[in-house]
């Protein structure tokens, strides 16, 4: 018969043998575990470098070593599992994985209700700090060895285990649990608490609403006898939950739906307004529920003073996913009235929050949002870098947005780029889900005209301006449906939609999820306007556009306002050859801000002079104001466009 290792030399075998098992083979582990006192240790240590089985570089023979640990008593295993586990569990963060794997191993031979308190205490603690991946293996571990009747603390887990999975990207999972949680809350008649659970099941803003289990849970919860603060989160929920229902089949993505907006705002609204006074993490949640479903420009500036005030409120009650979505929403909202500091101040808080999270949900959100600043700032290998990374981390959260955010930067490239002739084929017909969302209708359209089939483009073109959804990227359809029209022969789609961004003039195109902006508005309507020879018009709002630009720091807008500026000069130009030396110094100082009366004082001239020198600009341009007048003489090179002082411009 074949000896033992530890028959063949001395005890020191099973000293080391229980450090190995523990995983901490440093003179403290083998004290530790082995139960010697240090200086034994240090003999233990340095009779397995002499058996050969660890080395003076810190390797180990993992096969013997193994064969000395499959030689202790069964007793002793599981003593040290315990013993290993206890005390990981308090060595932090970065010890938990080891600290759960022994824990399992320890299995009945650990105190349950402690192994459960251990694991209850630190999962709360990492889900404090925003330790996810730690949070959820640690009050995993809790779920899975608690066999008490303590429905209530169940029910906490449950919910804190589903906050945990969300962040990981598992809204799925996330929602089995807050529907067991609710369920286990209405058994023992706690109605704050199946709530609680309701209202975390419509989270979060950026996933499927509509999902039908959220819906009922948030119905059953309404039934039930609860406080005033708990209806208004209801509400708020429900607002979040109404607010679109997808059509595609596939939970993975989220390409195509039908938006509630009558039913979803009202709830908004009502929640907004009667969370005045309530509990903060319901005023949160009701600011952030108005600012989902509120999308149109119309709402822009009550948009920017909700997502203030819930950014604010989010980073005092440290609720970072929530901290991390108004800062989201505030960066849209900065930049479509013209605030580029603003923007970069919300993306840089994205960017922090989902750093220190580590949550790919929250990651794939500030990529998409970088990779549009990437863009907009003409920077592309940035901006390739920021996409690779948001498409990466969407397929590893399985975000069901990924899909459309790749589509959005896809189509943009072929657009820019212009690639006629060499456009795929798309087999789509009008029965097609996904173009129930317009945008991608639109898209299809660009492809029919790149590949030379305007008949097609216009009809799916104007399909998309039937589909136009103020809450659903409105400006950026709009501007995406000129960017088309420029490509059709000038006509009366053109003139549709001038009529639809007409009212929009002085804000930013940008997708309602802040992936891509089209730059100011104004510079658009400018290019349909020359589209339709109405360069008067087209100068004056590339005069209003171009300020825009240059304060949000759009390098492909100002490319365009220069294209733009050269191909309306030589029309323009025919148009002032005759003004007089007068009229072009009243012109200028026009163009300074001056009134008639401080023009005339300026230029030693009566009021009523200056009033018809005033007129004949008029008539020799073929304009009818001021900005015009002054547009017609930057575009024809007799002015020149100073650059704006501010870095802001007012909605």
């Amino acid at each position: 018969m074949t000896p033992s290792l530890h028959e063949e030399s001395d005890d020191w075998t099973v000293a080391f043998a229980r450090a190995f098992l523990a995983g901490d083979l440093s003179v403290a582990g083998v004290t530790r575990y082995g139960l010697v006192h240090a200086a034994e240790a240090v003999r233990v240590l340095d009779a397995a470098r002499a058996a050969g089985i660890t080395d003076a570089a810190g390797g180990t023979d993992e096969g013997r070593a193994w064969q000395l640990v499959s030689e202790l008593p069964a007793e002793s295993v599981a003593e040290v599992h315990l013993a290993a586990a206890r005390h990981l569990f308090s060595a932090g963060p970065a010890f938990v994985p080891d600290a759960v794997r022994h824990a399992r191993s320890a299995g009945t031979d650990m105190p349950l209700d402690e192994l459960v308190a251990m694991a209850d205490h630190g999962g709360r603690l990492c889900l404090s700090l925003g330790d996810f991946p730690n949070a959820r293996e640690l009050l995993t571990l809790a779920l899975e060895f608690d066999a008490s009747e303590d429905h209530r603390n169940l029910i906490e887990r449950l919910i804190e285990l589903a906050h945990a999975e969300v962040m990981l990207g598992d809204v799925e999972g996330a929602r089995d649990h807050l529907a067991r949680a609710a369920m286990v809350a209405e058994l023992i008649g706690e109605p704050h608490l199946v709530v609680r659970a309701a209202v975390a099941s419509a989270l979060p803003f950026d996933w499927y609403a509509g999902d039908p289990r959220s819906s009922a849970l948030i119905q059953r919860a309404a039934t039930m006898d609860i406080g005033d603060d708990d209806r208004v989160a209801l509400t708020a929920a429900r607002a979040i939950v109404e607010s679109r229902v997808p059509l595609l089949p596939d939970r993975t993505v989220q390409l195509a739906w039908v938006t509630r907006t009558d039913v979803a705002q009202a709830l908004a609204d009502e929640a907004l307004l009667k969370s005045e006074g309530a509990r903060a993490d319901v005023r949160l949640l009701a600011l952030l529920a108005w600012r989902s479903t509120h999308r149109s420009p119309a709402h822009l500036a009550r948009r920017r003073e909700v997502s203030s005030e819930a950014l604010d409120l989010a980073q005092r009650l440290r609720r970072v996913d929530q901290q991390h979505e108004a800062a989201a929403w505030l960066a849209v909202d900065a930049l479509e009235s013209g605030d580029r500091p603003l923007f970069d101040r919300c993306l840089g808080v994205a960017q922090w929050i989902a750093h220190d999270t580590r949550s790919p949900r929250l990651a794939w959100r500030s990529h998409t949002l970088a990779a549009g600043a990437a863009f907009l700032d003409g920077d592309t290998a940035v901006a390739a870098e920021r996409v690779a990374d948001a498409h990466r981390a969407g397929t590893e959260a399985g975000h069901p947005g990924r899909l459309a955010a790749d589509l959005t930067f896809y189509g943009q490239a072929l657009v820019d780029a212009d690639p006629t002739g060499e456009v795929p084929d798309l087999a789509l017909d009008d029965a097609n889900a996904p173009l129930v969302n317009p945008l991608f209708r639109a898209g299809v359209a660009h492809l029919a005209a790149m590949r030379g089939d305007p008949v097609t483009a216009e009809r799916h073109a104007r399909i998309a301006l039937q589909q136009l959804d103020p809450e659903a990227s409105y400006l950026h359809l709009g501007t995406r449906l000129a960017s088309l029209a420029l490509r059709l022969p000038p006509g009366d789609f053109a003139a549709s939609v001038i009529s639809v961004l007409t009212p929009w003039a002085d804000h930013v195109s940008i997708d309602a999820a802040g992936w891509w902006c089209d730059g100011p508005v104004a510079v658009w309507l400018a290019l349909l306007h020359h589209h339709l020879g109405d360069d008067p018009t087209a100068s004056g709002l590339l005069v209003r556009g171009e300020a825009t630009a240059v304060a949000i720091n759009d390098s492909r807008t100002l490319t365009r306002i220069d294209a733009l500026r050269s191909s309306i000069t030589p029309r323009a130009r025919s148009a002032t050859t005759d003004l007089t030396t007068r009229e072009l110094d009243v012109l200028r100082l026009m163009a300074e801000g001056h009134t008639n009366p401080r023009i005339a004082t300026l230029l030693s001239f009566s009021q009523s002079t200056i009033r018809m020198d005033t007129i004949s600009i008029y008539r020799k341009l073929g304009v009818e104001g001021r900005v015009e007048a002054v547009a017609a003489a930057i575009a024809a090179g007799l002015l020149a466009v100073r650059a704006p002082t501010s870095g802001t411009v007012d909605a």
